[in-house]
C-alpha cells in the first residue's frame, strides 16, 4: 500500500541518489514515484544444510517497481503490485510461461494482492479509500469493498484475510494499531497498539494471525493471535530491523536482513542463516513470498550491479 512505498522510498535511496547525479545539477527532473524494485524468483529446499536457494532469475527486469508477490493456490503464478509511473495496478506472472498479465487498470492504485483459497477472487488494499477491496478474476472492472459489511472505515495498511470464517487482521495505517474485524458482518476488535508496519499472515494450518509488535521495552516481535479466546503469545525477536517476513507450508518463518536468509523454526535455537542473497547477484532485498508447496520463494530487491 502507499505506506510501503515510504518504506521502499528509503530502501532504494542508493539507487534513486546514483539516478539524480546522472541526471546533472541543472536539470529539473521530477522524483520516481515509486522506487525501483525487482521480483527474483528462488527454488527453495526446506531441508538443505547449505544454501537453501537455487536457480534465481529476475523475472521481472524492468525500469519500475515491482513489489509485494503473492503465490497463487497452485503456485503456478505469484500477483504482484506494478507501476506505470504515476500508480500501481495488480499483475499476475506465469512461471512457466514466463508471461505477465495485467489484471486491473484503475486511476487509483492498488497493492497487497492476496487471491482467495479458490483462486477465483483478488483481496487487496485499494487507494479509492484506504480500505480493503476485492475483484473478481471474471469482473475485474468491478471491486467490491470487503469492510462494507463491518463498518470499518479507518484506512488500512495492510491485511490478512482467513476466508473461511471471514476473519480480517489488519494493520492501521496511520493508528499504527492492529485490529481484528469481518468481511460479513459488523465486527471490531482492537488488538494492540505500536504495531509495526508490516504485513500479518494466517499462520500455516490454524486459524491464527502473526504480526509484528514493538514492546514497551523497545525489542520488537512477532506475535500471534488467537481470534477464538483473543489471546497473543510471543513467537520471536525479529533478526534484525526489517519486519517483512513470510510463513513456509511446514510452519517456518523466513526473514531477509541486508542479503542474508534467516529461518526461524519454533522449538529451534532461533534464527539461523540459509543463504546469502549476494552470492546470488542481489545487492539488497527487502521482502519475500513463499509458494504454497514451499518450494520456490519470490525475493523482492534490487540487483547487484
Amino acid at each position: 500500500m502507499a505506506f510501503d512505498r515510504l518504506i521502499l522510498t528509503l530502501f532504494a535511496a542508493a539507487s534513486v541518489t546514483s539516478a539524480a547525479q546522472a541526471q546533472g545539477a541543472g536539470e529539473d527532473a521530477p522524483p520516481p514515484a515509486f522506487p525501483e524494485t525487482e521480483i527474483f524468483l528462488f527454488d527453495y529446499d526446506a531441508g538443505s544444510a547449505g544454501d537453501a536457494l537455487s536457480n534465481g532469475r529476475n523475472v521481472t527486469q524492468r525500469t519500475g517497481y515491482d513489489n509485494q508477490p503473492y503465490f497463487t493456490p497452485g503456485g503456478e503464478t505469484f500477483l504482484y503490485s506494478r507501476d506505470d509511473g504515476t500508480q500501481t495496478d495488480i499483475w499476475e506472472y506465469d512461471i512457466a510461461r514466463g508471461t505477465h498479465t495485467q489484471i486491473t487498470r484503475t486511476p487509483e492504485s492498488e497493492f497487497s494482492p492476496t487471491p482467495s483459497p479458490d483462486n477465483r477472487t483478488i483481496t487487496m488494499v485499494f487507494e479509492r479509500n484506504n480500505s480493503i477491496w476485492q475483484i473478481d478474476r471474471s469482473a475485474p472492472d468491478k471491486p467490491e469493498w470487503v469492510l462494507e459489511a463491518s463498518g470499518v472505515t479507518e484506512p488500512v495498511g495492510y491485511f490478512a484475510r482467513d476466508h473461511e470464517l471471514g476473519n480480517v487482521f489488519y494493520w492501521s495505517r496511520y493508528g499504527f494499531n492492529v485490529a481484528l474485524t469481518s468481511a460479513d458482518e459488523p465486527a471490531y476488535h482492537f488488538i494492540t497498539g505500536h504495531a509495526v508496519p508490516s504485513t500479518p499472515h494466517l499462520v500455516p494450518r490454524t486459524t491464527h494471525f502473526s504480526f509484528v509488535h514493538r514492546q514497551t521495552n523497545e525489542e520488537v516481535w512477532i506475535k500471534e493471535f488467537d481470534p477464538d479466546n483473543k489471546s497473543i503469545r510471543p513467537l520471536t525477536p525479529l533478526v534484525g530491523t526489517n519486519a517483512n517476513y513470510s510463513w513456509t507450508p511446514d510452519g517456518a518463518i523466513l526473514q531477509i536482513e541486508g542479503t542474508k536468509l534467516y529461518r526461524w523454526r519454533e522449538g529451534g535455537k532461533g534464527w539461523k542463516v540459509i543463504a546469502d542473497l549476494a552470492d546470488h547477484g542481489i545487492a539488497s532485498a527487502n521482502r519475500i513470498a513463499v509458494s504454497p508447496d514451499g518450494k520456490r520463494i519470490a525475493v523482492v530487491g534490487l540487483a547487484r550491479e
